[in-house]
């Protein structure tokens, strides 16, 4: 008789990982893949646990990494319903605040950036380095034309999950959860939250209703300023993939948001 072997998920548009089931009595995950990627989710998932909408980290090594499977699935976010988006929102306004300091970026930059002005800048010029020599180069120093506010406190970065893609919010009978925290980081919340919105196309309702789970007074104005550096960034990313309609698609959306900056 043969037996089945674990299961192995999908690991969204990436090919740098293997998920799959960990056989047992408990429901756990085994990822495998990139050392520095896995590092920095498991350090996420250090700093986040006890959280009930987050995995638990069982076991860790280079490369390896065994955490427990949130129970629910993912779902395309435009056909999740307004409360459901607002129980979201304040999801993400919780993983915010657990962590806040002076300066953030990412992992492959010179230096750490300041301010979110600069931090702001330097995603831009990440933006532009891939549409360079492109049809589309110019458009994210564009887009940090967008008006809106700049939190320059002391401590204005937080902890950001950094790719609210719908694959990686699954949805279970106690609320949403949060998976694949590679792209953690410290950084500008707006930016998560317009990464949300412009990937995973929310209307203008469900934009609404993430920015009224978070109830934070101005992030709205915040968001907004992202949304076309968020979309040019994302586009180029797709590009760079391979994967050319989901790129032109998200650029096309990046000029119309410029297009339309007072």
């Amino acid at each position: 008789m043969s037996v089945a072997g674990p299961r192995v998920y999908p690991c969204g548009v990436s090919t740098r990982f293997r998920v799959s089931d960990v056989p047992g009595d408990r429901p756990l995950v085994e990822k495998c893949g990139d050392p520095a990627a896995i590092a920095r989710e498991a350090a996420a998932l250090r700093a986040l646990r006890g959280r009930a909408w987050l995995p638990e980290l069982v076991a860790e090594e280079p490369g390896r990494m065994v955490s427990t499977r949130l129970p629910g699935a993912p779902r395309p976010v435009t056909t999740v319903a307004p409360a459901e988006l607002t129980r979201l929102g304040a999801l993400l306004r919780e993983v915010h605040e657990s962590r806040r300091g002076p300066a953030g970026g990412l992992w492959w930059w010179e230096a750490p950036a300041r301010s979110l002005a600069d931090y702001r800048r330097a995603r831009a010029r990440d933006t532009e380095a891939m549409l360079a020599g492109g049809p589309d180069a110019g458009l994210g120093l564009s887009a940090l034309g967008a008006p809106g506010p700049v939190d320059d406190a002391a401590e204005p970065f937080r902890l950001l999950h950094g790719d609210l893609v719908e694959s990686n919010v699954v949805w279970g009978p106690g609320g949403p959860g949060l998976v694949d925290w590679e792209f953690s980081r410290m950084g500008d919340p707006a930016e998560d939250l317009a990464y949300l919105i412009e990937l995973n196309g929310l209307s203008a309702a469900g934009a609404a209703a993430v920015v009224a789970g978070y109830a934070l007074e101005g992030m709205e104005a915040r968001i907004g300023r992202w949304r076309p550096l968020v979309a040019a960034d994302a586009g180029a990313w797709y590009l760079a993939q391979g994967m050319d309609a989901e790129g032109r698609a998200l650029l096309r959306r990046a000029r119309d948001l410029v297009d339309r900056m007072p």
